[in-house]
């Protein structure tokens, strides 16, 4: 663990200092070392083959020739507001992205002290000619990176009626990642994700990760609820991979 000095208090509103922070200190240090960077929080859960795949669909020719630089992510929209990224799903940036937003750090939201860190940094992204990526399944529109925990997404657990009226409306804004004139919108229930969801965010507690990760890889013992649940082998668990 890395303790990182930042602008301002340690509190959730300073998320913008401290998020700049943490990628300007990523990028002093790790630049060279990776080809990509992905941001998220302590209660975000990253199925790690998704995200590879994901990753692999991005690399239409070879970072180093790269001259833009990509960011993608989980894409949001709010009335005439640009888009930016959810940063609760976390997002990722590619090398030659990053060295860019470094660059720029210098002049990106240095007095600002919000929450909204996702808003700023998709702001500065955009500033620096970074491509900002669509993380949707490019076949069916559905979301792969997830601001919510499963609950929310399977039933709306959690939501008042206002709250989920206001979700529903946020990503009703949406179009289609191919169809642009098609919406997508916000769905509850087994249409709500892909399967090949990369991130979920707010698993809060231990005992969610390990619910978790135990029904993806059908690791729950048999003699339990959600063993019992995740080896079934009809159609509603297997289809469709991870």
């Amino acid at each position: 663990m890395v303790g990182i000095l930042h602008r301002g208090e340690e509190a959730y509103k300073n998320m913008v200092q401290k998020t700049r922070s943490i990628w300007s200190y990523v990028a002093t240090h790790y630049l060279d070392q990776f080809d990509y960077f992905h941001i998220g929080g302590d209660d975000m859960h990253v199925i790690v083959e998704n995200m590879r795949s994901l990753l692999l669909e991005h690399e239409s020719e070879p970072i180093d020739a790269r001259e833009e630089g990509q960011i993608f992510g989980q894409l949001a929209s709010k009335g005439s507001q640009a888009l930016f990224f959810r940063g609760g799903a976390g997002y990722t940036i590619d090398r030659i992205g990053l060295k860019k937003l470094h660059e720029y750090m210098p002049e990106c939201a240095t007095k600002v002290h919000k929450p909204a860190e996702d808003n700023i940094i998709s702001m500065c992204s955009r500033k620096v000619g970074l491509v900002l990526g669509d993380n949707r399944d490019s076949c069916t529109g559905q979301q792969r990176s997830h601001s919510m925990h499963p609950g929310v997404l399977s039933f709306a657990r959690g939501l008042s009626t206002s709250e989920l009226d206001e979700q529903l409306k946020f990503w009703g804004l949406l179009s289609h990642p191919l169809e642009k004139t098609v919406k997508v919108g916000m769905k509850i229930g087994f249409e709500s994700a892909s399967n090949h969801s990369v991130t979920f965010h707010q698993l809060r507690y231990h005992s969610w990760f390990a619910r978790h990760h135990a029904l993806l890889y059908r690791a729950c013992p048999a003699n339990t609820i959600l063993g019992k649940f995740a080896n079934r082998t009809d159609d509603l668990i297997t289809e469709g991979g991870a």
